[in-house]
């Protein structure tokens, strides 16, 4: 996947569309490179999260979904719904169990 490939869309358990931007993908590069091959694994936490709760910053949520590749216990995605469509904000691996 390359910047020309984006936006990504999809939608949420609440059928908001949230959008994976090319802010999203300089952050991912920037900050977490490890997922930069996880597109996919951070689009499908978003549409089938195991857990969701808000995130400390208003307007925001936190999405989670446990085993999305062999070797993510859990992924968390942030997704800033302040805009419309949503943004994803970051996305990380988790290795504990959220605390929800």
């Amino acid at each position: 996947m390359t910047e020309a490939d984006l936006p990504r869309r999809t939608v949420d358990p609440d059928d908001r569309r949230v959008a994976f931007t090319a802010q999203s993908w300089e952050h991912i590069r920037s900050v977490r490179p490890e997922l930069l091959n996880e597109l996919e694994a951070i689009m499908s936490t978003i549409t089938q999260p195991e857990l969701r709760e808000p995130d400390p910053r208003p307007g925001r949520e936190r999405f989670y979904r446990r085993h999305v590749t062999d070797r993510v216990r859990w992924m968390r995605v942030v997704v800033d719904f302040n805009r419309d469509p949503a943004v994803i904000v970051t996305a990380f691996i988790q290795r504990k169990n959220p605390t929800t």
